[in-house]
């Protein structure tokens, strides 16, 4: 479960001024990620400092009247409060985009392939984020990329993860990504790259599994009680219904 870190306790300075000129029951919110350089810290006791800086930019170097987003988030699961609900943006970009959506940006950051890890701790503050910006701040539905505002490879790596519904809390009305057309059983034991691919996401839903791209017993285990949970055929085997109901099934 992630962890919500006010203002106060990460060091925030006092905003310039606030706008309550925002509609998101018309957008929703827009993920975005840092730079296009690896930025995560691997200590968490320097995120704090991370968001402070970020602050200072936005204010001293581009003017405006407060750090830029609503919340950030951290790869440790800690959500730090920008702007905050029922307050105007300025990261999305374009007027309309900063009427009408919020905006959570990842403390992460890459470009061609060396991205930083995407951990379960950021989804889970992702989660919160958004699920704070629908109940206090009316928020719709709809979660977007910065890209989906303008031109721009913003969020990264993180914007797959907005389009297979990944970062929708509770889970679920996304899309997989491709079957990898590897049936996975056991046994004797099926060894391939996408195993591990499986068993993260399953990590992720919170089942108690090794990521190894081994799929052994207890890989089956976990396979044929996901099974009965969804009401899918119980034979321990992932196949292409199992595989894409690991991303689309709602999480319960």
């Amino acid at each position: 479960m992630a962890t919500f870190v006010t203002r106060a306790q990460w060091g925030a300075r006092a905003p310039r001024s606030r706008s309550t000129d925002i509609t998101p029951q018309y957008g929703g919110v827009t993920v975005h990620h840092v730079d296009a350089v690896r930025v995560a810290r691997s200590r968490h006791s320097d995120c704090a400092g991370q968001v402070r800086g970020i602050q200072n930019y936005h204010m001293d170097s581009n003017g405006w009247a407060d750090i830029a987003y609503s919340h950030l988030t951290c790869v440790h699961g800690y959500v730090f409060e920008g702007r905050g609900e029922g307050y105007r943006t300025a990261a999305n970009g374009t007027t309309s985009g900063n009427q009408n959506w919020y905006a959570v940006c990842g403390l992460t950051g890459g470009t061609s392939g060396n991205y930083d890890t995407i951990t379960s701790g950021l989804i889970d503050a992702f989660h919160l984020a958004i699920t704070r910006l629908r109940e206090r701040g009316g928020a719709a539905a709809a979660v977007n990329g910065h890209r989906d505002h303008k031109s721009t490879a913003c969020p990264g790596n993180l914007y797959a993860l907005v389009q297979d519904g990944t970062l929708i809390p509770g889970g679920g009305g996304g899309t997989a990504p491709p079957w990898p057309g590897v049936y996975f059983t056991y046994p004797p034991v099926t060894s391939h790259s996408s195993v591990a691919t499986w068993q993260e996401r399953m990590r992720y839903r919170g089942w108690t599994i090794t990521v190894d791209g081994h799929y052994g017993q207890q890989s089956k285990d976990v396979c044929t009680a996901f099974q009965r949970e969804k009401g899918l055929t119980v034979d321990g085997v992932v196949g292409p219904v199992t595989w894409n109901a690991a991303w689309t099934a709602p999480i319960t």
